[in-house]
């Protein structure tokens, strides 16, 4: 009704103890027969119109069949196949009252998952979809159920009345479900839920706690890669190859996965040119809308009205923005503990979980979804939460909680290994999303000491990144001549011999800032053998060998660890001389050296043993000479296996090989048991050594026990070191080969796809192409085995 003056020209009321009135009072009271509700009636507002003879009561009142006002029926679904299955069996159940919440990060598709759920699978009238962001929607969605139910009831009744008649026919009739979308404190469903003795809710909401008592929760994920894929390409079905790509790197959420997909189709724009506009324009196309799209609704607002409702609690943001710059996965809360007082910082990462914007993992670590960090790393001017100060704050103080956290101790400590792997991933996570330019001298110290740790366990192409960001932050910073610059660089050139002539000033420029016998200068001397050999100067490779031996002995002592190193690395330039019987020797000295000094399973007794095991037959000398120039190339041990399989068994015939190898399988045996123990399975070593036994059991045509082995060394090289390590390359290539020989012919066809899905991701260093064409190789090999096998049963 509209205008300020009622012109009606009588009122009355009608029920027991009910109350009429034409103009203003201050206050009505109405009872039973009416709605027992006190109401204020204000000035110049206008009274309800009046109320028809004999209307019913609420529990007379039946809803008309199928009643919904869902705003949405879902047509591009998919998986979320748990999720379905615990609402189903709840239902099913009908035992009681149910409620069930729906909860997690924004954008995961909580509304879609009830959406769907209420349309497709619930049996209820009415299914009614309410907002529940607030009291006041709720009251508002309760109203519009009751004019929906009892249309007549517009005329006479106000808000208030119209919402106490919903709850009374909600508690006198049991076959309907009420959604309540977007609850954003669980506090303010609490009545509703207390007051109703039969129905079903079914609940969304960010926060994932204060249910208990409330609702059943029903935790929301990502959707997994396939479902993910799959819904883009329902969308965008043209945009090309690149789908898996896009989804990947937009975690799998679902609302960006289809704003990505609306953005692809509307533009003409394909999936890998979307990647690349991602990752050149981010705060463009975390912004970006399509036509008739909601500009509230994008991946870079989702989470602001999050954020807004923990503005006042600025340190549960400030963290948000600091573990954006860590991996997403696996991160230390320890890392955050500068940040403020414990009760502090632990209140903020619980209110944080509590919103969905992190996951936590027991009390020690939590996680935050990658597409959650990328946006709070992008600057927006419009987000008072992402400015650029705000963001760059953040990235400083992800860099000092590193550095607070890391160990003083050397990196070689067995006992500080596991706080080194966990710190690992996060210090490249800063590396790859912080500018070199914003590097400080702590953060390149960090950079250059957690890559030396990389090193020790074998993982060269993470070690290099790291080393080559150290080093080149070093000398920017600091200039040439400093010590932290200097240090750098030893660490760097053991894994990327420098130039000749480069290499000789750097000794030089150690020697000057150090002094001759500095434990640096020492190091510089040493690593200068390998920029010997690379040149081909192997007379000079074994004097400065002999150097470097010569003075670690008179500076550190004959038995010191880094002496003995320098021994094991002068072997490489005996090993280029081909004189294999003074080779045998001396590694028999330096291995009976290392165990007294370091004992049996110190990491470079186990090196030493290797190789003198191998010195030890005549087939294995015959490896010592190509096995160190692999090692001089930078190859890994799994380079070795074309070696042995083509090589000798050219060269020296099938039988002597396979006697050697049935003779090696102990000491390989051995090998491997000792570096799971001084090492742990994470090692490179260790993942060498289950690639050795492998290599080892295929040759002596134990292709049963290889497959086990080749399995297990494939997996944890690609876990530990990485898919696009020479390790791992090695290691699916003795599974390919073991595979053929085994005519397992499934496990062989899952190897070759392995290999192309690798190159597509782009995770092959060096020449794609020429990769390409040796995996095309493979797959012809294994073709022609497919033709010569009668079944394609595997072998285990």
């Amino acid at each position: 009704m509209s205008g300020g003056i009622d012109r009606r020209p009588d009122v009355a009321a009608s029920g027991d103890e009910s109350v009429a009135a034409g103009r203003d009072i201050g206050t009505a009271v109405t009872a039973p027969g009416a709605i027992g509700t006190q109401h204020v009636v204000e000035h110049h507002t206008h009274l309800a119109a009046v109320a028809p003879d004999g209307v019913q009561l609420a529990a007379s009142v039946e809803a008309p069949r199928g009643l919904t006002n869902l705003p949405e029926r879902p047509r591009l679904f998919v998986g979320r196949t748990r999720e379905l299955g615990l609402l189903r069996a709840a239902t099913e159940a009908g035992d009681g009252p149910l409620a069930h919440v729906v909860h997690g990060l924004g954008g995961v598709g909580k509304s879609t998952l009830a959406a769907h759920w209420a349309s497709e699978h619930a049996r209820h009238s009415p299914v009614w979809w309410m907002s529940g962001d607030s009291p006041a929607t709720l009251d508002a969605g309760l109203c519009a159920l009751a004019t929906a139910v009892a249309p007549a009831l517009a005329g006479y009744m106000q808000q208030g009345q119209l919402r106490d008649w919903a709850l009374q026919w909600l508690t006198t009739h049991e076959d309907w479900l009420l959604v309540l979308d977007n609850v954003a404190d669980p506090a303010d469903v609490k009545p509703l839920l207390a007051a109703v003795p039969a129905g079903r809710f079914l609940i969304t909401s960010r926060r994932s706690t204060g249910w208990h008592g409330v609702a059943e929760r029903i935790s929301l994920d990502t959707l997994e890669p396939d479902e993910a894929a799959d819904l883009f390409g329902r969308i965008a079905p043209d945009a090309g190859e690149g789908i898996p790509a896009v989804c990947s790197e937009l975690g799998c959420l679902p609302l960006a996965v289809e704003q990505a997909a609306a953005y692809c189709l509307e533009t003409g724009t394909a999936a890998d040119e979307y990647l690349a506009l991602l990752a050149e324009y981010p705060a463009d196309m975390y912004t970006a809308a399509v036509e008739g799209g909601d500009m509230q609704r994008t991946v870079a607002r989702v989470w602001h009205v999050t954020l807004d409702r923990l503005a006042d609690d600025p340190l549960a943001v400030t963290i948000l923005l600091t573990v954006s710059w860590f991996a997403p996965d696996d991160i230390p809360r320890s890392l955050l503990d500068g940040l403020g007082t414990p009760p502090a910082v632990r209140g903020a990462i619980g209110r944080l979980s509590a919103h969905s914007m992190v996951t936590l993992h027991g009390t020690t670590t939590l996680s935050v979804h990658r597409l959650v960090q990328a946006v709070s790393r992008t600057p927006d001017p419009e987000d008072p939460h992402r400015r650029a100060e705000a963001v760059a704050a953040a990235r400083d103080t992800a860099a000092k909680c590193l550095v607070r956290v890391l160990p003083d101790d050397d990196t070689e400590d067995p006992s500080n290994w596991p706080v080194w792997r966990t710190l690992l991933p996060h210090v490249e996570a800063l590396a790859a999303h912080a500018a070199a330019d914003t590097d400080t001298p702590d953060l390149v110290r960090v950079f250059s000491r957690v890559g030396k740790f990389a090193a020790d366990q074998q993982l060269r192409g993470r070690a290099t990144r790291l080393l080559s960001r150290g080093e080149e932050g070093t000398l920017r910073l600091l200039g040439p001549d400093h010590p932290l610059t200097l240090t750098a660089r030893n660490r760097l050139i053991g894994l990327v011999p420098l130039p000749l002539e480069e290499a000789l000033d750097h000794v030089a420029r150690c020697a000057r800032v150090f002094g001759e016998r500095h434990p640096e200068a020492l190091t510089a001397r040493y690593e200068l053998t390998a920029s010997y050999l690379e040149s081909g100067d192997l007379e000079g490779a074994t004097r400065n060998a002999e150097l470097a031996v010569e003075m670690r002995s008179q500076v550190l002592g004959a038995e010191h660890p880094e002496t003995l190193r320098a021994r094991f690395g002068g072997l490489m330039a005996a090993a280029g001389k081909g004189d294999l019987e003074s080779l045998a020797s001396v590694t028999k000295t330096l291995l009976d050296d290392c165990v007294r000094s370091l004992g049996e399973r110190h990491q470079l007794t186990l090196d030493v043993r290797v190789l003198w095991a191998q010195l030890m037959s005549d087939v294995g000398r015959s490896l010592a000479v190509p096995a160190f120039a692999a090692a001089r190339a930078g190859g890994e041990e799994g380079d070795d296996l074309r070696t042995i399989l083509e090589r000798l068994r050219d060269e020296l015939g099938p039988e002597r090989v396979r006697e050697w190898a049935v003779a090696s399988i102990p000491e390989a045996t051995r090998r491997l048991e000792d570096c799971e123990t001084a090492l742990g399975r994470e090692h490179g070593d260790t993942v060498a050594a289950r690639l050795h036994l492998a290599q080892m059991h295929l040759g002596a045509e134990e292709f049963g026990t290889a497959l086990l082995h080749a399995r297990q060394s494939a997996r944890d090289a690609e876990r530990y070191l990485g898919p696009g390590s020479g390790m791992t390359l090695g290691a699916r290539l003795t599974l390919l080969i073991v595979s053929l020989a085994a005519k397992d012919i499934a496990t062989g066809t899952e190897t070759i796809a392995w290999f192309r899905d690798t190159a597509a991701r782009g995770d092959i260093s060096g020449d794609i192409e020429k990769f390409q064409q040796s995996v095309d190789g493979m797959a012809e090999a294994l073709a022609k085995a497919l033709l010569q096998t009668p079944t394609d049963e595997g072998t285990e």
